[in-house]
C-alpha cells in the first residue's frame, strides 16, 4: 500500500513541478520580475535563479514521474519547497501583495491563483510532506530505477 501511495505522490508532485518548470522556462522575463518583487535576492543572483531554477524543477519533476533517482529528487524538492515557503512567508509577514511566480503564465491560462499568500505557504508545506513521504517510504511501483536494478 505504501508503494502505491508513493507512486501516486510521485506522479502528482512530478507533474506539478514539471509544469511549474515549463511555465517559468517559457517566460523568463516574467520570472525575473517576480523574483525582483520579492525584494530578497541581489541582482547578481537573479539571472542565475532564472536560468537554473526552472530547469531544476522540470528535471526533478521528470525524475519523479519516471521513478529515476526519485528519492534524491524528492529530497531536493523538499529542500526547494522549504526555501519557497520561507520566501513566501517573508512576503506575507511584510504585508506585500505579489505574484509568487510558482506557475507563471500557466496560472493565467488555467485561471488559478498564484499569489504569494498564506495559501501558497500551506501548499508548499503540503509539497514538503509529500516529498518527505516519497523519500522515507523507499518503495514505489513502476519506477525506471527499480527496472534498471533488475536488468
Amino acid at each position: 500500500m505504501a508503494a502505491a501511495f508513493s507512486l501516486l505522490f510521485r506522479i502528482l508532485l512530478g507533474l506539478i513541478f514539471l509544469f511549474a518548470g515549463i511555465a517559468k522556462i517559457s517566460d523568463p522575463v516574467r520570472f525575473i520580475f517576480t523574483l525582483r518583487g520579492f525584494n530578497l535576492f541581489s541582482e547578481a543572483v537573479i539571472p542565475f535563479m532564472v536560468l537554473y531554477l526552472p530547469w531544476l524543477e522540470f528535471i526533478l519533476g521528470l525524475f519523479l514521474i519516471l521513478g529515476l533517482l526519485y528519492r534524491a529528487s524528492a529530497f531536493l524538492l523538499a529542500c526547494l519547497n522549504t526555501m519557497f515557503a520561507i520566501a513566501i512567508l517573508t512576503v506575507v509577514v511584510r504585508g506585500m501583495e505579489i505574484d509568487c511566480g510558482c506557475f507563471g503564465m500557466l496560472a493565467d491560462i488555467l485561471k488559478i491563483p498564484d499569489s504569494a499568500d498564506i495559501k501558497a505557504v500551506i501548499r508548499n508545506v503540503i509539497f514538503i510532506g509529500i516529498s518527505v513521504y516519497i523519500f522515507i517510504v523507499k518503495k514505489t511501483l513502476f519506477s525506471l530505477e527499480n527496472y534498471l536494478r533488475k536488468v
